[in-house]
């Protein structure tokens, strides 16, 4: 019998500061969707403390990890599980050497295949992979199939909002699929993410 790849999973971002609305959405989907991972991107006064303790506790209650977009000293403050940085391995090693090896630390890697076999091979917990354009997805697509053939380091799928997108994606092996920031400002985000974690979910893959 072959053996199977764990289903994929929802990424979450969420751009600080948040309206009342948005958090109220936020724990819907921490409540129905089980998230891998919500990550919380600002800067600034939108990374306080007084604002962010209470969320970063309910995203961690829920089960799922909480990073912080590209501020290694607001991860290590606000006491989230790790940062998202840019592809680069001086950024990536200033960052494991400040919040530990405990520390959830992904890559931002575009379609870099060289960066992201780099930073994997350095210790990145993750390589993210985004289309610049629409005009990219089979060149994404083509990335995430030739990532997940080869490697064992957990792929994701960058600001992807299109269900069908995300069927496509996860069919060829991607590990999470992480819909954009601003999902949150439609008019029913709740539903969006419920339909891309029902088709992503339904999917099985062999390992």
């Amino acid at each position: 019998m072959s053996k199977l790849k764990p289903r994929c999973r929802l990424y979450l971002q969420v751009a600080a500061p948040f309206t009342a609305r948005q958090s109220e959405q936020l724990s819907q989907a921490l409540s129905e969707l089980s998230p891998a991972c919500v990550l919380i991107c600002g800067d600034g006064a939108a990374l306080d403390p007084a604002i962010l303790d209470g969320l970063i506790d309910k995203i961690q209650g829920a089960g799922a990890a909480c990073l912080i977009e590209d501020s290694i000293t607001a991860a290590e403050d606000l006491g989230a599980d790790g940062v998202h940085i840019a592809a680069d391995e001086e950024i990536y090693a200033e960052a494991r050497k400040t919040l530990g090896e405990s520390a959830n630390i992904g890559v931002a890697c575009g379609l870099g295949r060289h960066d992201a076999m780099a930073l994997a091979e350095s210790g990145a917990d993750y390589v993210a992979f985004a289309a610049p354009d629409a005009d990219d997805f089979e060149t994404l697509s083509d990335t995430v199939a030739w990532w997940s053939e080869i490697f064992v380091v957990p792929c994701v799928a960058w600001d992807i909002a299109d269900v069908r997108e995300a069927v496509a994606l996860t069919e060829r092996g991607v590990d999470f699929i992480a819909p954009p920031s601003s999902i949150w400002d439609g008019d029913d985000p709740l539903a969006v993410l419920r339909e891309i974690d029902t088709a992503i979910g339904s999917i099985r893959r062999e390992a």
